[in-house]
């Protein structure tokens, strides 16, 4: 059997394409709409893609696994209790899906979602025992994916779901099982997960602490699995209910060069560093970095379905950008423009050395902290508001409505964008260049209460 991974570092989203090359034939698990890598893959190896197997429906990306279906004859499979309206195979706990020598084992394991499934697989030439755990959140490494994601409702059924599944389903496997997540770092479907991309049960059982909570009580379980949970992206809902659909073919059309006159009505994105933005840029741009998390950042920000304008003359990269956002369903990319409107008209943002900020706020300017809750908790500024960025627009109305904002994450990437969003509102804004890295470097005060 074997295993290539596709890994998406911005959304944490790794995706598996499983051959048995001797047959000729390969399965995908969890693929997303990125369906020609996979192609090109199978391709490469000598090898026709004849099935998909999903985990569950996903929040954070859309599933490519339709898509493909529509262009190729494979067969999708799901859990027996996935509410999905495309034509799939359910499967139910303990069935047994044969591709080559390769055998697919469902098992069922919810928790993540009501009707998560995870997957063992054995290759047949070597053995009848499972050697492979296709686990989507059921496990991660270091962790198990966040079961809130549904709503405050169904988040304590879930999670005593997920504390049964690991104790019932997952610790009685045996610990040469080859595990491969779904989620890895990087995703907003949990907590801190470790850099590995893969791992072992028997690692795992060791070394997890939530597997180690889930072999204590129920009470210590949940507090656990609460622990530093990043702000759920606002898109997740909607990516939901769009794999419960089943998403169509992403837009191939090129892009278009776009006129000032057409600009009207669309968001706009401007993907340069900060400090470029900073000395420059349109007025209401969002300056939403163009590297590895600009996808999950737009999902975070920019409310669903609106139409997107990405501010550069690179072609190339407004493509590449636009393919990052269609993976999590923002489709309406109306096309692309110069980020300098014509008439020189521009905006500007301070960028502000770490001192320099703590001096401003010590005189009466807003310190504003946009980071995560986790990354608040381990130190920030003193006297800091924290708001993590995602949430600023709802919560603007908690800063003091005098002074100008001085905004710090921890690099300055997301304090730039958190200052854009402000700056629209009609604020007066700086970005601490560097972040907290720099103040924690240039020796100024920290604190750890709040």
């Amino acid at each position: 059997m074997l295993i290539e991974q596709f890994f998406d570092a911005g959304l944490g989203h790794a995706s598996y394409l499983c051959a048995d090359p001797d047959a000729g034939v390969a399965f995908l698990v969890d693929p997303d709409r990125h369906i020609d890598a996979y192609l090109a893959v199978a391709s490469r190896l000598g090898v026709l893609v004849t099935h998909s197997f999903e985990t569950h429906i996903h929040n954070d990306y859309l599933s490519g696994s339709p898509a493909l279906a529509e262009l190729r004859p494979i067969a999708v499979h799901t859990g027996a209790s996935a509410e999905v309206a495309y034509p799939h195979v359910g499967l139910a706990d303990d069935d047994v899906v044969r591709v080559g020598e390769l055998a697919v084992r469902c098992v069922a394991t919810p928790g993540h979602t009501p009707e998560h499934v995870s997957y063992l697989v054995s290759d047949l030439r070597r053995a009848d025992d499972p050697q492979y755990l296709f686990a989507g959140g059921a496990l991660l490494v270091g962790s198990i994916a966040r079961v809130d994601l549904l709503g405050p409702v169904l988040e304590e059924r879930l999670a005593r779901q997920a504390y049964d599944t690991l104790r019932s389903r997952v610790l009685t496997l045996p610990d040469h099982l080859a595990v491969f997540p779904t989620h890895g770092g990087g995703s907003a479907c949990a907590a801190a997960v470790a850099g590995s991309r893969w791992t072992t049960l028997g690692f795992e059982r060791r070394h997890n602490h939530v597997t180690r909570a889930a072999q204590e009580d129920f009470a210590t379980f949940h507090r656990t699995i609460r622990e530093g949970l990043p702000v759920v992206p606002a898109y997740y809902p909607y990516v939901r209910a769009l794999n419960g659909k089943g998403a169509p073919f992403a837009d191939r059309r090129p892009l278009p060069l776009m006129r000032e006159r057409a600009l009207a009505g669309a968001t706009l994105i401007d993907p340069r560093p900060p400090h470029l933005f900073g000395a420059g840029h349109r007025r209401a741009a969002l300056n939403v970095v163009g590297n590895d998390s600009f996808a999950v950042r737009i999902g975070s920000t920019v409310p669903f379905g609106t139409p997107v304008v990405i501010l550069t003359v690179d072609a190339e990269q407004a493509e590449r950008l636009r393919s990052q956002l269609a993976v999590i369903g923002y489709d309406e990319v109306r096309g692309y423009a110069s980020p300098e409107p014509e008439d020189g008209d521009v905006l500007r943002i301070e960028q502000l050395d770490a001192r320099t900020a703590a001096s401003r706020t010590a005189a009466g300017d807003v310190l504003l902290d946009v980071r995560e809750a986790g990354e608040w908790r381990e130190g920030h500024a003193p006297g800091a508001v924290h708001i993590p960025y995602p949430q600023l627009r709802e919560r603007a109305g908690e800063l003091p409505s005098a002074g100008t904002v001085v905004i710090y994450c921890a690099g300055g990437i997301r304090s730039s964008l958190a200052a854009s969003i402000l700056e629209a509102a009609g604020r007066e804004v700086a970005n601490v260049r560097g972040g907290f890295t720099a103040w924690r470097n240039a020796g100024l005060p920290i604190s750890r209460e709040g």
